[in-house]
C-alpha cells in the first residue's frame, strides 16, 4: 500500500498495551512464549525513523483516546472520522487477525478526500497478541498533518469478539483499532469529529454499494470545470462488473465509463479495481450511475476487500 510521501512513522514495542482504562497484563509475554519484543522499523514513504526509546508501560486515560473501534465482532464494516486543526503524534493500537501473511480483522487510516491511506494494519509489522497464534497486535506511533481522517476496521466472518475459534488474545476487549494522543490528551480544540457525509468537495456520492444495484445520483455542474473521480469496482481483463459511468443527463450520452484498462489495484483481490483521474465537464446536468453483479460488493466480500471499503461506488469530488 502506498504512504503519503513524508509521513514519518515511529515504531515502539511495548511488554503490554495500554488503551482507555485498559492495561494489557504479563499474559501476553506469557502466551508469547518469553519471545522478546524489539524495536522494528517501518518502512512507509520515504522518511523512516525509529522510535528513541521504547514507550514505557502506562495507563492511558479516556481523554488520550482520539477514536477507538473495538470489541468488534464477525463480519463487522465500521467507519469513524476525525478532524486535526494542527499536526499531531498519535499513537496507534490495533488487535486483528492474521494468517498466512495475510490479515482478515485489520483496521487502517485515510486522508478523508484524497483517501490516501496514512496508516495500515500489516501483518509483517505485527507481533503475537496472545492466545492463539493468529491473533496479531501493533502498537505504533505516527505523525499526521492538521486534516480530516477516517478509520476503519473490517472483520471476517469468524475468530472475533464475538467468539474466538482459538485461544482469545490477551486483552480481547482491544480487538479492533484505537487512536489516542501519543504524548497523553490531546491540546484542547486540536481534535474535532469528522462526518465523511459533509465533505464539501463531493458533488455527487454512490458508495457501500451492495450486491445486484442499480444506483444513480443526479448533479448540476453551474458552468464547465474539472472534476476527481474517484471509483471503485470489481473487473478483470475480459469486463467490468461492478462499475460507474457518467452520463448526460439530457441526452442520455455516457461520458465516462469504468474500463479496465483505465484502473489500477486498489488492494486486496486482484480483481478490486481503482479509478482515480480527473475529467472535464461542461455546464449541465449530469447522472452519476453505479451498476454492481450478484456477489463481491460491500460488506459481503468473497475475496480481500478493496483497502478504501467504505468507498466501493464512485465519487465526483470538486477539483
Amino acid at each position: 500500500m502506498a504512504f503519503p510521501h513524508g509521513l514519518i512513522v515511529r515504531v515502539a514495542w511495548f511488554a503490554s498495551a495500554a488503551l482507555a482504562v485498559v492495561m494489557i497484563s504479563n499474559k501476553l509475554r506469557d502466551d508469547d512464549d518469553g519471545a522478546a519484543i524489539s524495536s522494528r522499523q517501518v518502512v512507509v514513504g520515504v522518511e523512516v525513523r525509529e522510535a528513541p526509546r521504547p514507550v514505557p508501560e502506562a495507563g492511558v486515560e479516556p481523554e488520550d483516546v482520539i477514536v477507538a473501534i473495538t470489541r468488534v465482532g464477525d463480519d463487522e464494516s465500521r467507519v469513524e472520522g476525525f478532524t486535526l486543526t494542527r499536526p499531531l503524534d498519535v499513537r496507534v493500537v490495533a488487535l486483528g487477525e492474521s494468517t498466512g501473511g495475510e490479515m482478515h480483522d485489520y483496521g487502517a487510516i485515510l486522508e478523508a478526500t484524497s483517501r490516501r491511506a496514512v496508516w495500515a494494519m500489516e501483518a509483517d509489522r505485527t507481533h503475537h497478541a496472545g492466545g492463539g497464534e493468529k491473533n496479531r497486535m501493533v502498537d505504533e506511533m505516527i505523525s499526521l498533518e492538521a486534516g480530516d481522517y477516517l478509520v476503519y476496521y473490517i472483520s471476517d466472518g469468524s475468530h472475533s469478539f464475538d467468539g474466538w475459534n482459538t485461544g482469545a488474545p490477551s486483552s480481547p476487549e482491544l480487538w479492533g483499532i484505537t487512536l489516542m494522543g501519543a504524548h497523553g490528551s490531546p491540546a484542547r480544540g486540536a481534535v474535532r469529529p469528522y462526518d465523511d457525509r459533509d465533505n464539501a468537495a463531493v458533488l455527487a456520492r454512490i458508495v457501500e454499494v451492495a450486491d445486484g444495484q442499480h444506483r444513480v445520483e443526479r448533479f448540476t455542474m453551474a458552468s464547465a470545470a474539472d472534476v476527481r473521480i474517484y471509483a471503485i469496482g470489481e473487473g478483470d481483463q475480459s469486463d467490468m462488473y461492478d462499475y460507474a459511468t457518467l452520463e448526460d443527463a439530457a441526452t442520455g450520452d455516457v461520458v465516462w465509463s469504468m474500463t479496465y484498462r483505465q484502473t489500477e489495484h486498489a488492494g486486496g483481490a486482484q480483481k478490486n479495481r481503482l479509478f482515480d483521474g480527473v475529467i472535464r465537464l461542461e455546464a449541465g446536468v449530469y447522472h452519476l450511475v453505479y451498476r454492481t453483479d450478484d456477489s463481491h460488493s460491500f460488506d459481503d466480500w468473497n475475496s480481500a476487500a478493496p483497502h478504501d471499503p467504505f468507498s466501493y461506488g464512485v465519487t465526483v469530488f470538486r477539483r
